[in-house]
C-alpha cells in the first residue's frame, strides 16, 4: 500500500524486448526456468506441492542451485511468495540465467529459487491455497499475533464484503478511512497481517503452510555450514511507477548489517517500518533466516517495484478476495486481469525497468557475497 506518483520509470531505462522474460502463467515461466537452470548446468531441485494449478497440473517450488554445496558464502534470490508478483520475480531470474551468472569463490553458491508460491502465480492470486498470505506466515512457533488484529477488525467490512464484486463506493469509503485513521495508520493496520479472519486480506494463517515449510526444510539441511546469507526477495506494487526500493528489517538488532547494505546498494535502501511506503510485517520472510541462521551474518532485502496508487492496487486484492471466495473464483472474470496489471503492468517501460533493475541488483548482491 504504497504512494502513487505517476511519473514513467526512470529516464535511464533501455528498452528491451520483454517477452522472452515475461512469461503469459506459471507453467510457461516454470517451463522456460527449468530450461535455463539446466542450460547454465545448474543442479535443479524441484519441491512439490500438493496443491493443483488451475487445469490440475502440479506445481512446485524449483530451485536452480549454482556452486558450492555446502557453501560458507551464498546468496539466495527468490521470487513469487506473494503468488502474482512472481510475473516479475521470474522475469528477473529468467534475464539473470540468460545474461550474467557471476564466477564466485569456491566456497560460494547462488541459490534461485523460482515462485515460492506457484498457486498464487498458477490462479492470479497474492495468497496461497489456503489463502494465507505467505510473507505473514514465517512466525516462531510460540507467536500467534493476536495484538495486531483489533485493528483490522476496524475495518474488516470495509476490506471482506461477504458478496461477489461490484461497485460498492470502494474509494469514497476509502479516502474517508484515510482522513479518520491517516495513511501511514490504516497502512500498518490493512497490510501488517492478521490471523483471526480466514478469508480475509493478509491472512497470515494458523500454521506454517506447506510451501513455506518445504522451503525452510530444503534451507536448513543445506545451509548448515553458511556464515555469510545474502537474500534478495522480489515484490512489486509499492512505490513509485516503475521504480524499486529495498525494504531491510527496522529492528535494532540489524543496524551493522543495513549500514552494510546502504553500503552495497546505496540510498535505495528503506527501512521495513511505518515511514515511508511500508509496514511492520509479523511472520514475514526473514525471520526464517535469521531463526536458521543465528551465528551468520544475514543480509536480506526485498526489492520492491512500484506499481499504481495503494488504492487501486487494494481495490485490485478485495475484488478477487471476493470473486474467489463468494464466486466463482475462475481465471475468466475482470478481476483477475486488473490484479495482474496492478502487479505487473503490460507497460514495456515498466517492464524494461523492472528487468534492467532486478539485473543490477542480482550483480550487486553476488558482490557482497563474494567479498572478503
Amino acid at each position: 500500500m504504497g504512494t502513487r506518483v505517476d511519473s514513467p520509470p526512470p529516464t535511464s531505462i533501455v528498452l528491451v524486448n520483454t517477452t522472452p522474460y515475461f512469461s503469459p502463467d506459471f507453467t510457461t515461466a516454470q517451463g522456460r526456468f527449468r530450461a535455463a537452470v539446466t542450460a547454465r548446468q545448474g543442479r535443479l531441485d524441484v519441491l512439490k506441492l500438493a496443491a493443483r494449478g488451475p487445469r490440475g497440473e502440479e506445481l512446485s517450488i524449483d530451485v536452480g542451485w549454482f556452486g558450492a554445496a555446502a557453501p560458507l558464502r551464498v546468496l539466495i534470490h527468490s521470487s513469487g511468495l506473494h503468488g502474482v508478483e512472481g510475473f516479475a520475480g521470474s522475469a528477473i531470474q529468467l534475464r539473470c540465467l540468460d545474461e550474467i551468472m557471476p564466477a564466485l569463490p569456491d566456497d560460494a553458491a547462488i541459490v534461485i529459487v523460482h515462485v515460492l508460491n506457484p498457486y498464487g502465480m498458477a490462479w492470479l492470486r497474492r495468497v496461497n491455497e489456503n489463502n494465507v498470505d505467505l510473507n505473514r506466515n514465517f512466525r516462531a512457533a510460540n507467536d500467534n499475533g493476536v495484538d495486531l488484529e483489533s485493528d483490522y477488525l476496524k475495518l474488516d467490512s470495509f476490506l471482506n464484503p461477504q458478496s461477489p464484486p461490484r461497485f460498492d463506493l470502494f474509494y469514497v469509503q476509502a479516502i474517508w478511512l484515510m482522513l479518520k485513521y491517516g495513511m501511514p495508520a490504516l497502512r500498518q493496520a490493512v497490510a501488517g497481517g492478521q490471523f483471526i479472519r480466514a478469508k480475509g486480506l493478509f491472512y497470515g494463517g494458523k500454521q506454517m503452510e506447506e510451501g513455506p515449510s518445504l522451503f525452510q526444510d530444503y534451507l536448513e539441511k543445506r545451509l548448515r555450514s553458511a556464515k555469510r546469507l545474502v537474500a534478495i526477495d522480489v515484490h512489486t506494487g509499492l512505490g513509485s511507477y516503475g521504480d524499486y526500493r529495498l525494504l531491510v528489517d527496522a529492528t535494532q538488532d540489524r543496524v551493522r548489517a543495513n549500514q552494510t547494505m546502504r553500503e552495497a546498494f546505496g540510498e535505495r535502501v528503506r527501512l521495513l517500518d511505518r515511514q515511508g511506503i511500508a509496514y511492520r510485517v509479523r511472520g514475514g520472510q526473514p525471520e526464517m533466516y535469521y531463526r536458521l541462521l543465528p551465528k551468520a551474518e544475514v543480509y536480506f532485502a526485498g526489492q520492491e517495484f512500484g506499481t499504481f496508487h495503494a488504492l487501486r492496487v487494494l481495490a485490485a486484492l478485495r475484488a478477487e478476495n471476493r470473486w474467489h471466495h463468494y464466486g466463482a473464483g475462475t481465471l475468466d472474470h475482470p478481476c483477475k486481469r486488473r490484479l495482474l496489471e496492478a502487479f505487473c503492468p503490460g507497460d514495456e517501460r515498466w517492464r524494461a525497468a523492472v528487468l534492467q533493475q532486478g539485473q543490477d541488483m542480482f550483480v550487486r548482491a553476488c558482490a557482497l557475497v563474494s567479498e572478503q
